[in-house]
């Protein structure tokens, strides 16, 4: 515990601070941290001077808040030598506050969720009527007041490509990657969704993006495969077919890409099969030149 001089001074700073924000209970608990420090170590000569003239500014200022004068109508004041009872009378008041705040905490948070859900229900029932205006509006109060909210993003750019509207879903979607990279629904969510708007390279572009971060990824990697196949990349497709079938030996669609990108790079649908495989007349052919 640092009991110095100079961290005392820093947390009555702090607590003027936070008294200024309006903060009592951050308030509160930086004195009581100051008053600590204070009864726990030695400071004496002008250093606890100064810090007794700030110590008596910082309660003064913290009475004077309508608050603590309905608690205590007599007041309370820093006087030398009587920290630890201004300091179990603080933690008493820190303890109450906490508590009372802690409820209020809670009742606004539910509120909040409350909030929430009806936006979100609304806006699906206006997208299951074909309303899709009011569902927008519904929506966008959502992620305004709440998209800091775990999800919401993607929740809502889901909950607009399932009905078939894909811009929108697009910006929320994108919108969830940029808060929350770490979320891998995203991705392939995303990726459909440029894939069903006619842009291939956009889709693959952030599905390879989501390989990277996390690894092999079965569903990724099929549709990478598909997507190489339909392009006509037969040894991308043959690598991401067989990277799914890594992870699961029994994918038959999996099995399916390796095989048809397998013929075109070895002239052999079951040459993926093997260890080695070797090209066939049709295939790619290795030639070693020896110097």
């Amino acid at each position: 515990m640092d009991t110095s001089p100079k961290n005392v001074r820093e947390h009555i700073a702090r607590s003027k601070f936070f008294l200024q924000r309006k903060d009592i209970l951050a308030c509160l608990k930086s004195l009581v941290t100051a008053l600590e420090l204070l009864t726990a170590g030695q400071i004496y000569g002008r250093e606890r001077i100064e810090i007794d003239i700030l110590m008596e500014e910082a309660v003064r200022v913290l009475m004077e808040q309508d608050a603590l004068k309905q608690a205590f109508p007599a007041g309370l004041a820093h006087k030398k030598g009587k920290e630890r009872e201004l300091l179990a009378t603080f933690k008493r008041v820190l303890q109450a506050l906490d508590a009372v705040l802690g409820k209020a905490r809670v009742e606004e948070r539910r509120k909040q969720l409350a909030e929430l859900d009806e936006l979100i229900l609304s806006g699906q029932n206006e997208l299951e009527q074909k309303h899709p205006m009011e569902a927008r509006k519904l929506f966008r109060r959502a992620a305004d007041l709440y998209g800091e909210e775990p999800g919401l993003l993607v929740d809502l750019g889901q909950r607009f490509m399932l009905a078939g509207l894909l811009a929108e879903a697009v910006e929320y979607l994108q919108k969830g990657l940029e808060t929350t990279p770490g979320d891998q629904r995203i991705y392939a969510a995303l990726s459909q969704c440029h894939d069903a708007l006619g842009d291939t390279e956009k889709a693959d572009e952030i599905l390879k993006a989501a390989i990277r971060r996390f690894g092999p990824v079965e569903a990724l990697n099929l549709r990478l495969a598909k997507s190489a196949l339909e392009r006509r990349s037969w040894d991308e497709a043959l690598v991401n077919a067989q990277l799914a079938l890594k992870l699961n030996p029994q994918n038959q669609e999996a099995h399916r890409l390796a095989s048809a990108a397998s013929e075109r790079v070895y002239g052999d649908p079951q040459a993926y099969l093997r260890e080695e495989p070797r090209s066939g007349s049709s295939g790619t052919v290795e030639i070693k030149l020896d110097f």
